[in-house]
This record gives C-alpha cells, structure tokens and sequence, in this order.
C-alpha cells in the first residue's frame, strides 16, 4: 500500500444488507489519524447503490455462489463540500480495498494497486490542430508566374502540404518533388523540394499538436544570388489545457552563400539589403524568418477560453523590386513551414499563474560601444515555455571564430511549477584574433542556466557549465574555473569566465580565485551564464575603443511561480 502523507483522504462506502442500508463516510488524515469529515446525508452530498441482482453477462469465478446480487457498488460524492477543493491538473493516485468490517482497523480481505486518476475534466473534442508546409513558392509579374511546390495536397490546400485536426485523431500529409524546374524559369532551381504536415489531438495526453517541415536541397535562388546546400524549415506547436508553446526547433542551413558571402552564422529574422542599382529600390534577402506567438484566458476566466499556439518560419525569402535578366518583381520563398495548435480550457480552472524565460547566444561582439550588439546563435522562448534550438557547423566573425557550436533554450509552466533550462556550447574557440594567436582561447565551452520555481521557493543555478582548455594570451587557466574568475593578464583588457549574475543583483566582483552567487528567493529568480567574457579598458587596445566587449557562450533562465 502507499505510505499515508498529510492531506490524504479516505472515502468509506458501507452496505447493511440486513437492513437495506448503505453509509458512505469521507475522512483525512492529519499525519497521526484519519479524522472524521461531514457527509452529510444521502441525496444531498453522496449517493451510493449495489446491484439488487444478477448482472447481465457476468459469470462468477466462484460457482459455490448462490447469488451475484450485492456484489458490486457505485457512489457519488460531492468533493468540493466535503473533503474540499481539489487543486486543477493535481493528479492524485487511488487505491482500493475491502475489509472484514465497518471499522476503519478492521482485517484487510483485497485491495488494488495505486492508480493515478485526476478531477480536471478536459475536453479534447474541443481542441483543434492545423498547419501547412511548402518548399518553394515562385512569384514573377513579367513572367506571369504564381507557382507553390510541391503540388497541393490535398488539392483544396493553398499553402503546399497541409493538414488539419479537429477533435481526437490524427492527419498528415507530405509531397515532394525532384528537379526544379520545370517549368523553365531563371527564379530557382533545385535537386529536391519536399515538404510535410502532421496535425494531432490526443485525448489520452490531453494535447493538441502540429508539426511542418519544408527541406529544399541543391537550392540556387535567381542565378546564384542565394545558394545552399541544404534548407530546413521546422514549424512545432503545441496546446493542451494549462498552457501553449510553438518551436522552430530543427531549422537548418547548410553552406549557404548570399550575393557571394558565406555565411555560417544567421539569427532570426535577419535581413540583407540588396544593392538598388542592381536590384531595384527596397529588394532585400531575409532568413529565418520566424514570428511565433501565444495566448491563454484571462486572469480569472474559468471557462469558455483556450490555450493557443501559432508560429511560422520562411527560411529563405527573397524580394526584388527592378529588372534583372528577364526577372521583375520577384518574391521566391525557400523552406516554409507554419504550425496552430489550441486546447480548450478545463472549466473551473483559471489558467496558469507562473511564467518562464530562457535564452542563449553563442556570440555577442559589440566592438563599437556606440553601436547596437552583432549576434549570432540566439534562441529565446515565450513566457508560457517551448523549446527553441540552434546549430552551427562553424562560426566566423571579425571578433571571434569557433568550430560546431549549439544554443538551446527550454522551458514549462505546470500548476505547481515552472521550469527553464539553456545553454549556450562551441568548441575550438578564439576571441579576438591577433597576429600571433588569440587573446582568449579554448577547446570548448558551455554556459547553462537552470532556474526553477513553486512551492514558495525559487532557485537558479549553473549546473552543467564547464570550460576546457583555457588560455588567456600565452597563460593557461584550469579547467572548469570557478564562477566570476578574473584573469587580468593582458595590459588594459579584463577576461571573465564563467561569470554568473543574478536577475536583479548587479554583476558580483570578480577574483583571481573567483566569485560564487546564490540565486533564490521565495517566488522567482533568475541567472545569466557567460563562459567568456572580455572587455576593452582602453581605448586603442588591440585596436578597439574602450568598452568593447566580446561574450562568448551566454545562457538565461529565469522563472516565476506563486
């Protein structure tokens, strides 16, 4: 049997056949006993029956038996005013058994195993899942072209590959298509384009979900103005009946090369402005184009709201306005993936009163302090929780260069609870590159942050950051250097590693020897990682004004919860 805790409760359901009667009692245990709860009586707090006879089908183990009747018995009993309110989504576990008498101590005859079981009624048939998905859409005025790939599937679908879900089930749906074109065009050219779409409900998780993917291979968008190798969009979203979360989790480029740049490093939503002489006014490239968002009920709406998420990614997009070699007012979308997902709201339960945040960046380089910050590498999720997730196969900038590097950030709300994870990791690192090497090096680095809150405490902490392989100019570090490690080796520049800041305390002093924080409180907290960080004291410094800075490897999480 499970070991009694405070707060557990006990429903007795007793039959007086002699007397035709049936008492059904509730009771608590306060960690000693169990004491006596008010039912009331029958046909206003509780209800209860047996059967009076033979049950339609049922065939007794036991043939000395002579009747079937009063072997089976039902009850209701009105929770909320008798053993009191059950908190929304708390799952409870339940156990079973009869006894040789009324009595409480009475000899144990049977009992069943625990079993989880929850009061929250949730309404699945109300839920609803929907997306769509393409590789490729071509649009050209001169050219007469409005033309989206693969093929519409189904064919009522106007955005590629579609689906939809409405109440408890699945869908899905994928199309492909190899060699690009026809029809002959100069727009975009490709070995091949596919493109898929998943929408769920399940009532057993109580989710709804969608997932699109758009992957583009041998991509060569108008004559080389764009190529790349490989281009993936994912679109995730996911709603059940306590909170909502989109991710665009599994996006990737690879070898992609934009006017004739490479480049390794793309952040969200990040634009390239096109020469207007060539291309026309206002003609630009943007990548990663994702916007994502999500919505819950009021505060102290019980019913009639939903959990709801949306989010949609274009990987490659490119606008012309001007004429260029038989092309006019052009847009070629590459990789497009778009995902919706929303979930009834339980009635009687107001929504969640906790929140998250979490975000990573693998580079941060502000070399000119009067200007805004360079990034590379960010992933950020929304206050209700996902997951967000990057990948690069190297880094390169005029500040720092790194081998494989990843960002992740990750997090949840619950009743009781929120919960965010991220971390930031690359390896083969060198900041600021000099002629005869780097001014910080290491083999590999990870900054992660944990913040965890609910049950009227709140805790961030670091666990899982390391540094290996260290060196400030020509003086090797430890590895794994304590929190907020000064190295001050290198005239009129500061190096901090693994500096750990608590959301609302300020930087802490650093030393040699380093400095350690403790980030908590009753109701939230948060921490920001930072495996490297290095600061221009003064002005001409490795040919940088004072106040550049370069962070390599940042981590945040934060979360808050009554």
């Amino acid at each position: 049997m499970a070991k009694r805790t405070v707060g557990d409760f006990l429903v007795s359901f007793d039959t007086d056949l002699q007397h035709n009667a049936i008492s059904v009692s509730a009771f608590i245990w306060n960690g000693t006993t169990f004491v006596q709860l008010s039912t009331g009586a029958q046909g206003v707090l509780w209800d209860a029956a047996v059967n009076q006879g033979p049950i339609a089908g049922l065939q007794p183990l036991n043939t000395n038996l002579q009747s079937v009747a009063n072997l089976f018995g039902e009850l209701a009993l009105n929770v909320s005013d008798t053993i009191g309110t059950i908190p929304c989504n708390a799952v409870l576990h339940v156990s079973m058994k009869s006894r040789s008498s009324t009595s409480l101590s009475a000899e144990l005859k049977d009992r069943t195993r625990a079993m989880p079981v929850s009061f929250t009624v949730f309404n699945p048939n109300g839920a609803n899942a929907n997306g769509n998905a393409f590789a490729a859409r071509i649009q050209d005025s001169l050219l007469g072209l409005n033309q989206t790939l693969p093929a519409a599937t189904p064919a009522t679908c106007t955005e590629g590959v579609c689906s939809s879900q409405s109440g408890p089930g699945s869908n899905s749906n994928s199309n492909q298509v190899l060699g690009v074109p026809p029809p002959s065009q100069p727009l975009l050219s490709a070995s091949l384009l596919s493109a898929s779409s998943t929408s769920a409900v399940s009532p057993t998780t109580n989710t709804a979900t969608d997932t699109g993917t758009a992957e583009s291979a041998g991509v060569n968008v108008i004559n080389g103005l764009v190529t790349a190798d490989v281009v993936r969009a994912v679109a995730a979203a996911n709603a059940g009946g306590f909170n909502a979360s989109f991710s665009a989790a599994g996006t990737a480029f690879k070898n992609l090369v934009v006017n004739g740049t490479q480049l390794n490093n793309v952040n969200p939503n990040t634009r390239i402005d096109l020469p207007a002489t060539v291309f026309g006014a206002g003609s630009y490239v943007a990548l990663l184009e994702e916007t994502g968002s999500t919505s819950q009920p009021a505060a102290g709406q019980l019913s009639g709201g939903a959990f709801a998420a949306d989010v949609t990614v274009n990987m490659i997009h490119v606008h012309i306005t001007g004429v260029l070699g038989g092309v006019e007012a052009a847009d070629v979308i590459v990789s497009h993936a778009s995902a919706h997902a929303d979930f009834p709201q339980p009635t009687g339960c107001p929504a969640l009163v906790g929140t998250v945040s979490g975000d990573a960046t693998i580079l941060n380089e502000q070399t000119d302090p009067s200007a805004l910050p360079v990034i590379f590498g960010h992933v950020v999720i929304p206050p209700q929780g996902g997951h967000d997730h990057q990948d690069l196969d190297q880094l390169t900038s005029a500040a720092a260069n790194s081998g494989t590097s990843v960002s992740d950030s990750l997090g949840s709300v619950t009743n009781s609870s929120g919960t965010s994870t991220s971390f930031a990791q690359a390896q083969s690192v060198c900041v600021l590159p000099t002629a005869t090497g780097c001014t910080v090096s290491a083999s590999a680095v990870k900054s992660q942050a944990n913040s965890t809150s609910g049950g009227g405490q709140s805790l961030s902490d670091a666990r899982g950051t390391g540094l290996l392989g260290v060196s400030v100019g020509s003086t090797s570090v430890h590895d794994n250097p304590p929190a907020n490690t000064c190295i001050n080796v290198i005239p009129n520049v500061s190096v901090v590693l693994n500096e750990q800041v608590c959301d609302g305390a300020g930087a802490p002093a650093c030393s040699p020897t380093g400095t350690p924080v403790t980030c908590s409180a009753t109701t939230s907290s948060g921490l920001t990682v930072r495996a490297i960080h290095v600061i221009v004291t003064k002005g001409g410094t490795l040919g940088l004004p004072a106040g550049a800075n370069v962070i390599v490897g940042e981590a945040h999480a934060d979360s808050s919860h009554p």
